[in-house]
């Protein structure tokens, strides 16, 4: 190697050791850095590594090739071809024991002197070194030593043993005749060993690929090609062997030798080296002259042809270990993905290709992703609360409970999904009050010309429109109030449908609220319970609420005192009670105590602070609205609102649309926003009056939530699913049966 780049090989046995070779052989340990200070005499390969140098062999001038022994013992004996076609067996002063004196100094030498191109030991008959010459008409080109030949000396001629000159101190032998001479008047560029059979060797000969048997020398199996240089055996796959030929690597199968099976993209300049990687299957990396590029070459998912016109697909990648250009590099024998790099001026780098990372989503919301040989999973914490998970498991857990498929009451469904979702809470009631209502507004249908069932399903936007023209006006005063304060409600059979559907009043023309402030007592929803009774204009109803709630001992202490604020009500403008309940009103943080004073501090017919109390439930506003207003204000407040909740996928705006076109919008911004394919199926199939089950959203929010039943393996659910789906929308076609 006089004269040419450096190349670079790690020890086969020793993993912290690497000789660098041009002119001299250098030895190399390497090790964790322990801090940033170098040693003396250290050289820094990396952040992590640095590299101290052992011992320096110059006994062998010439070099233009050197292979490591591959057993552990002699561990330091190296193998060098030199210029003449000489190899020398040599060491780095590392060994001491007999056997290793017996070899280092032993010289292999041919008939005629041409160079010697490449070396390779066997690797399991550790005895046999190949040795690849340049071409001599009357020679062979692959000469096979046997490193342990004895000759006895009664035996002894002098051309198969001499005496080194004086020269050499230990007088080691000279041997001259071979063990096997193959390949005759040609040239050999590249060897190498083939794994599946010691007796097979692999040869870059001038103008093929040859494969020896030794068994049989007289025969060989050749395929001519130009790319015979660098030939290298994949350590995992050992039928498939690249070789390059200036700019071009050339992919090979032993079974099919006829052709490559893959040419990989020529490069600009000439290759100056190709390795498998011998920790990763089917990893090559190439260098070309000139460069700070490394190319790899992935080709770990097709290690076998498929057909003759198959070409297996590979993944290319370049990774730059440093700024410099690169003389050569050598991948570690057992740390993954790692190599060192030697520039032109003997500067080295230790360097890790990391793996490109793949990620992966299972059914179940669990994370699976690899890096190298590692696969790391992450799943979301049983402790975080129902509110915190990832959407799919939200609904894998509530298909679990049956969600969505109460039919009896159809309230409960949002407890199936875990009673902590307001605007869930919201939806199925509403959906209830529809189911329950349906044949009671079958004779308020015809007044929406065109629809196709009942009015309900329409939404309150829809009714309230109805009701233009109808509305009667009627002056009520607080009760429970020493001054009476004529407030203007409106009336209309429209009106009471819109509360029933908010949940105010049952059924029928009674408007009495007090079967819905029991229930809200039950609930120990003191606020709300108060504020209703105020709305319907019971003040002593709502001072009874508020002290019942500060006595129960889990309402809010303040409620005695907002009790107390309300029975000193005066209508008096300018009366310090109003003053002072303003003030109160900032400092509350109830939505509802908020909205009660509201009420009760603003003018007939100007009722912002209550319908614009954004925390206050959607259905009480609407309800609040439906009392209070009148027919253009009520239309003008409902389109607002309406409008609010679909660009916002807020559920509580079912309550507005109804299952309607309108509907599907708001549902399409809520899936958006959140995923939740689930809620939109069941909700929309309830729709099945209605034409919304023929829109291709709403089609398409069931299929995929058919898909995810059967990804997550719930074939029962799903069959439950389609039941549920066949009852609601006779038109959906059952799937075929398949007789088994």
């Amino acid at each position: 190697m006089s004269g040419s780049k450096p190349d670079i090989l790690w020890a086969p046995h020793h993993v912290d050791r690497f000789v660098v070779c041009d002119s001299e052989l250098s030895l190399y340990h390497i090790e964790s850095a322990v801090s940033s200070e170098l040693k003396a005499g250290s050289l820094r390969l990396s952040e992590e590594t640095t590299a101290t140098l052992l011992s320096i062999n110059s006994d062998t001038p010439y070099m233009k090739c050197v292979a490591w022994y591959p057993k552990y013992d002699p561990e330091c004996l190296l193998a060098v071809g030199q210029a003449n076609g000489r190899v020398v067996l040599t060491s780095l002063g590392q060994d001491h024991n007999s056997k290793s004196k017996d070899l280092i100094g032993k010289e292999f030498v041919p008939k005629h002197a041409r160079q010697c191109n490449t070396l390779a030991w066997n690797p399991l008959d550790s005895n046999w070194l190949a040795a690849g010459l340049d071409k001599h008409r009357a020679d062979f080109s692959v000469l096979i030593w046997d490193i342990s030949s004895k000759y006895a000396p009664e035996t002894a001629v002098a051309t198969e043993k001499v005496r080194l000159s004086a020269g050499d101190p230990e007088g080691g032998l000279v041997v001259t005749k071979p063990l096997y001479e193959l390949g005759q008047n040609d040239a050999c560029l590249s060897l190498c060993w083939l794994p599946r059979d010691q007796k097979l060797l692999l040869a870059g000969m001038h103008r093929n690929l040859a494969i020896f048997d030794l068994r049989n020398t007289s025969q060989k199996i050749f395929v001519n090609t130009k790319a015979v240089q660098g030939v290298t055996v994949d350590p995992y796959f050992h039928d498939r062997v690249a070789s390059f030929y200036e700019g071009q690597v050339a992919i090979w199968d032993l079974r099919k030798f006829e052709k490559p099976v893959l040419t990989l993209t020529e490069q600009p300049k000439p290759l100056t080296k190709v390795a498998w990687c011998p920790t990763r299957t089917g990893l090559l990396a190439t260098l070309t002259r000139d460069s700070n590029i490394i190319r790899l070459y992935d080709m770990q998912h097709t290690p076998t042809p498929i057909g003759d016109e198959t070409e297996p697909t590979i993944i290319e990648r370049s990774v730059q270990p440093c700024e410099n250009y690169i003389a050569s590099f050598a991948w570690h024998p057992t740390s993954q993905n790692r190599m060192v790099v030697v520039t032109p001026n003997r500067t080295m780098s230790d360097f890790t290709v990391f793996e490109r990372i793949s990620l992966a989503w299972s059914p179940v919301t669990s994370l699976m992703w690899a890096c190298g040989r590692h696969l790391y999973e992450c799943t979301e914490e049983g402790k975080a609360s129902s509110l915190e998970k990832d959407i799919a498991t939200k609904m894998r857990l509530r298909a679990l409970s049956r969600y969505g498929l109460d039919t009896e009451q159809v309230w409960r469904n949002h407890l199936l999904a875990g009673n902590e979702d307001p605007q869930l809470k919201s939806l199925w009631y509403t959906l209830h009050y529809i189911l329950c209502f349906t044949q009671y507004t079958e004779d308020m249908d015809q007044k929406l010309t065109g629809n196709k069932g009942p009015l309900v399903y329409a939404g309150i936007k829809s009714i309230v429109k109805s009701s233009l023209g109808t509305t009667e006006n009627l002056r009520h005063s607080r009760s429970g109030s020493d001054r009476q304060a004529d407030i203007i409600q409106y009336l209309s059979e429209e009106r009471s449908l819109a509360l029933q559907l908010c949940g105010w009043i049952k059924k029928g023309t009674d408007l009495d609220v007090e079967p819905f402030l029991n229930s809200l007592e039950q609930e120990g929803d003191w606020e709300r319970a108060a504020a209703v009774a105020l709305f319907n204009l019971d003040i002593r109803r709502a001072i009874q609420i508020l002290n019942k709630g500060a006595s129960s001992g889990k309402g809010d202490l303040n409620l005695n005192v907002v009790a107390m604020a309300l029975s000193g009500y005066t209508d008096e403008k300018n009366s310090l009670w109003r003053e002072m309940c303003s003030s109160l009103r900032l400092q509350l943080n109830n939505p509802y105590l908020c909205a009660m004073f509201a009420f009760l501090t603003s003018e007939s017919g100007s009722y912002d602070g209550v319908l614009y109390e954004n925390n206050v439930a959607v259905r009480d506003r609407v309800a609040f609205a439906c009392k209070f207003l009148s027919d253009a204000q009520l239309n003008r407040f409902i389109e607002k609102l309406t409008n609010e909740m679909k660009d916002a996928g807020n559920l509580e705006g079912i309550l507005l649309t109804g299952l309607t076109k309108d509907g599907v919008d708001l549902m399409e911004s809520y899936v958006d926003r959140t995923g939740d394919v689930q809620t939109a199926s069941y909700c929309m199939l309830q729709g099945s009056p209605s034409d919304v089950l023929k829109d291709e959203r709403v089609q398409y929010w069931i299929e995929n939530y058919r898909n995810l039943l059967d990804a997550w393996r719930f074939w029962h659910k799903r069959a439950e699913f389609d039941i549920h789906r066949s009852k609601l929308d006779p038109s959906s076609k059952p799937l075929a049966q398949v007789n088994v």
